[in-house]
């Protein structure tokens, strides 16, 4: 089943989706917001025929995922007209600018005065780290719902940030600090949303980094690691904290030799491992829980992949439900939770995917010279989510780090 894709005419440097609303910032200071919900709302009108999957595609991703609604599409009568629907929906050109969008289009000063390496939205903040620092403004600005030029964003970190990652489970954040290490920071819920103060977690390099249920994955060109965190209970409470355990080293993940370079990356469950022409993908189990006989590992290799007519040198990567994504030099990979790869040719400015979202999570942002491409997976509401090699489960399951319910996620 083929990707949708919606092209915004104009030059932009980031892009972050939150809330209902698209924001994209550019290389000149300017923060542009676009009420997404509403440009749904009239792609969906104007194609009365295939509203469903308009929805679906852009705005409501979650609603395939849920347990009793999948159960609702396995009946044939209703699976084949939804395909159609996504089927005809991708084969539509769908190209805007901000001329078309100016009644849903609002232009503002960003908050911050430098141009960020990397952006995050997390509880109606926007993170940004750069070479200054990690800071954070308000979404909605202030005093008005616009940033005015005498707020002043607040700083929570001098170290260069070349990654900012929140976690969708613990409230809080992790930053790939390049040689000064991986760092993440609290969130205190009913303080106003503030970040503690930095805490180390890991003092090897690392130039990205990705949550693994509780843990943060740390990596490089030709290194990784693994900040492994577990829970204990706090006195007299039935609370728990999160507290730093060990740094568990690539080789002890894919058990291999010390020595042995590959490119590694991964999120929550899932995480991968290029060597040479192949692929390796191990899941990972955050509790290890005992059995009557043994306890099961953290790490299981559950597949490899063999990957012909490939750049050795990978820029970034990400992991999300619909796959994994590899940019290289000239183009970005998907290697899609269906078994299928797709090929986004030219080199990109930059990009971005949402696996934290409960709407937007099957959307991959890419931003070339003159245009940003929003792409909508909708293969992976068909996938069976137990059984894929690339993406991470969907929904409820069994590869959750307990047996317990995970704790409620920010939903946007």
């Amino acid at each position: 089943m083929r990707s949708v894709k919606l092209t915004i005419a104009g030059s932009y440097w980031d892009s972050q989706i939150y809330s209902g609303e698209l924001l994209l910032f550019d290389n000149e200071g300017g923060l542009h917001r676009i009420n997404w919900s509403n440009f749904v709302d009239q792609v969906a009108i104007q194609n009365e025929t295939i509203q469903t999957a308009v929805r679906v595609a852009f705005s409501d991703s979650d609603l395939f995922y849920n347990p009793k609604v999948v159960k609702v599409l396995r009946d044939p009568d209703l699976e084949r007209p939804i395909k159609a629907q996504l089927a005809k929906l991708s084969n539509l050109e769908i190209h805007e600018s901000r001329e078309s969008w100016s009644s849903i289009w609002v232009t503002e000063s960003t908050p911050f005065d430098f141009l960020p390496t990397d952006t995050e939205i997390y509880y109606n903040n926007i993170f940004a780290g750069g070479n200054e620092g990690l800071y954070s403004a308000p979404r909605q600005g202030r005093p008005s719902g616009k940033f005015s030029s005498s707020y002043k964003p607040a700083r929570h970190h001098d170290a260069t940030v070349l990654q900012v990652k929140a976690s969708d489970s613990y409230t809080a954040l992790a930053t790939a600090s390049g040689a000064d290490g991986l760092f993440d920071f609290s969130l205190l819920k009913g303080a106003g949303e503030r970040l503690s103060g930095a805490r180390q977690i890991a003092d090897r390099p690392c130039n990205a980094c990705d949550w693994a249920f509780q843990s943060v994955l740390g990596w490089s060109a030709d290194s990784a690691f693994m900040a492994s965190f577990r829970e204990e209970k706090q006195p007299n409470s039935k609370k728990t904290i999160r507290v730093p355990d060990r740094i568990i080293d690539q080789s002890e993940i894919f058990n291999s030799s010390p020595g042995k370079k590959g490119f590694t990356w991964g999120s929550r469950e899932k995480l991968y491992k290029l060597t040479g022409d192949s692929i390796e993908v191990q899941h990972y189990r955050a509790n290890e829980k005992k059995s009557k006989k043994h306890y099961s590992q953290k790490f299981n290799i559950i597949g490899v992949m063999n990957f012909v007519d490939f750049s050795p040198i990978v820029i970034s990567s990400g992991t999300a439900s619909f796959g994994t994504v590899l940019e290289l030099s000239d183009r970005i990979i998907v290697l899609r939770s269906d078994g299928q790869t797709d090929h986004f040719l030219e080199e990109p400015v930059h990009w971005r995917i949402f696996p934290r979202s409960e709407h937007y999570s099957n959307q991959l942002h890419i931003i070339y010279e003159d245009r940003i491409e929003i792409i909508s997976f909708v293969h992976d509401y068909f996938v069976d989510q137990s059984s894929k090699l690339f993406g991470f489960f969907k929904g409820k399951n069994e590869y959750a780090e307990s047996d317990m319910d995970m704790p409620p996620y920010e939903s946007f």
